[in-house]
């Protein structure tokens, strides 16, 4: 019973000097290293996938956003579909439906902050009917693009944190 009582303080006591520092908000009381995006500019993404993908990711971002000049994210959306499961007359019953990103975010001034890429993939089942293989993709890709944009914005939250490149917090008044 004492052991149970103990084990949560021992582990807590562990991870205190492990270097662990929490991605969002401050790492010590009055520390002025708080990771977050801060203010980013999209520009245009071409196709659906990229529409969806866009709006998706600033929703995201629009949470993390801060005062200051707004960095400039530049990202680059493929897709490309294939089929997985075939039919007697060689027609795909199922397929998958994949999104590459490819990004790169700047600050104010045009110095390179980041650079990464991002794939996500959603599966979906091809009916028999043209109209419902085109539903079933339009459904497939919003999935797809959905999960990119967290994908992307883990990402950029990583590693703005890792390179210590996040905006400092403004002081609270």
């Amino acid at each position: 019973m004492r052991l149970r009582a103990l084990l949560p303080a021992l582990l807590a006591f562990g991870l205190a000097g492990c270097g662990f520092s929490p991605m969002y908000g401050e790492n010590a009381p009055g520390s002025t290293s708080g990771h977050y995006i801060g203010p980013v500019t999209i520009d245009e993404v071409s196709g659906k996938g990229g529409f969806v993908f866009k709006a998706e990711l600033e929703k995201l971002l629009q949470v993390e956003s801060g005062p200051g000049p707004a960095r400039r994210l530049t990202v680059t959306v493929t897709e490309v579909s294939g089929g997985l499961g075939f039919r007697v007359d060689e027609s795909a019953s199922r397929s998958d439906f994949f999104l590459f990103a490819s990004y790169v975010l700047r600050d104010a001034d045009g110095k390179l902050l980041v650079a990464g890429s991002a794939t996500s993939t959603a599966s979906y089942d091809v009916p028999s009917s043209a109209y419902g293989e085109i539903a079933a993709q339009d459904d497939a890709r919003e999935r797809a693009a959905e999960n990119l944009a967290v994908k992307v914005q883990a990402q950029l939250s990583l590693k703005l944190a890792s390179k210590k490149l996040a905006p400092p917090p403004t002081p609270v008044k």
